[in-house]
């Protein structure tokens, strides 16, 4: 099955966002060690997102996964595959 969110419900102050996916599932993802790989890569593009308050203007695209405007966007499978029920 292909996932993808429906909808952002709550994006956390530890780099982790809850969604609904299309699985009518909330589940948590957490992207906090993801997030420190981008902070040590220190490149200025990627690394923004280790800005907490850059991290929060997460959008949801047309294709049901998460980005941000510097072009960073996670594939939402892998997103599910690495959430936990919330």
């Amino acid at each position: 099955m292909l996932h993808f969110i429906k909808q952002i419900k709550s994006v956390n102050d530890d780099f982790s966002l809850v969604c609904l996916f299309n699985t009518n599932e909330m589940r948590l993802i957490d992207l906090s060690d993801w997030i420190e790989k981008f902070r040590q890569a220190n490149d200025g593009w990627a690394s923004r997102i280790s800005d907490i308050n850059y991290f929060k203007k997460v959008q949801l695209d047309s294709y049901g996964t998460l980005k941000w405007d510097n072009q960073l966007d996670f594939c939402p499978d892998v997103l599910y595959e690495m959430s936990t029920p919330a």
